[in-house]
């Protein structure tokens, strides 16, 4: 009976070999499955950017379009004629008709709750006899992306007011006050926006001229 020799091309693997390309395909994967790790990391940290990004660009320009339609409405503040407008370092509330229909009063402020800090926005009544007071708003959002809200105004000058000089000798505006009667010249409004996975958070600025307005 003749024994027939298998060539080359047709004996099996031998067990060295199998143990290298199990060894090479698992190598293989693991870069494969890595590369698309990483890449769909950057692609929701983008996304997240992207998305926060948004947020803050309608916030800023909700913000601007409020102030351009800012309404010095006349109240009471401690017993003096006042102004409806109200600034702080972080917080930001004032009369407006920036939905073209009846004035309504909206504000702005940082608020944490025992969590992280965010943006709140809230809406209020108008006419409201308690501005400076304790009113309960009938709108509330809050904004969780926006982690940081900074608020400074420049009050409105005529040739009589000189101002104050600071440090350098140069002219400063006088500081503003709700009972100036009247609304600040301007308002500058910044905000933080913390993106997931950003390696430092985002400011967006914008300053807004508040033009002198009757109340309706």
């Amino acid at each position: 009976m003749k024994r027939h020799r298998l060539r080359g091309s047709q004996r099996g693997l031998t067990l060295i070999e199998l143990l290298l390309t199990m060894t090479i395909l698992a190598l293989a994967g693991a870069l494969v499955s890595g590369a698309l790790g990483a890449g769909l990391r950057a692609w929701q940290q983008g996304l997240n950017s992207g998305r926060e990004e948004l947020v803050a660009r309608i916030v800023v320009e909700r913000i601007a379009t409020q102030l351009r339609a800012a309404v010095g409405s006349p109240v009471k503040k401690d017993g003096e004629h006042a102004v409806a407008f109200d600034a702080g370092e972080e917080h930001l509330r004032f009369v407006t008709i920036a939905a073209g229909q009846a004035p309504v009063q909206v504000s702005y402020g940082m608020q944490a709750d025992g969590g992280d800090p965010c943006l709140v926005y809230r809406e209020f009544p108008w006419p409201d006899k308690e501005f400076f007071g304790g009113s309960h708003p009938r709108r509330e959002e809050r904004i969780v992306e926006v982690t940081g809200f900074a608020v400074s105004v420049v009050a409105r000058t005529d040739e009589s007011d000189t101002g104050e000089t600071d440090g350098g000798g140069e002219l400063s505006p006088p500081p503003w006050s709700p009972t100036d009667g009247v609304l600040p010249a301007s308002v500058s409004v910044a905000i933080t926006v913390a993106a997931a996975g950003a390696a430092e958070p985002r400011q967006y600025q914008v300053t807004v001229p508040i033009p002198t307005r009757v109340p309706r």
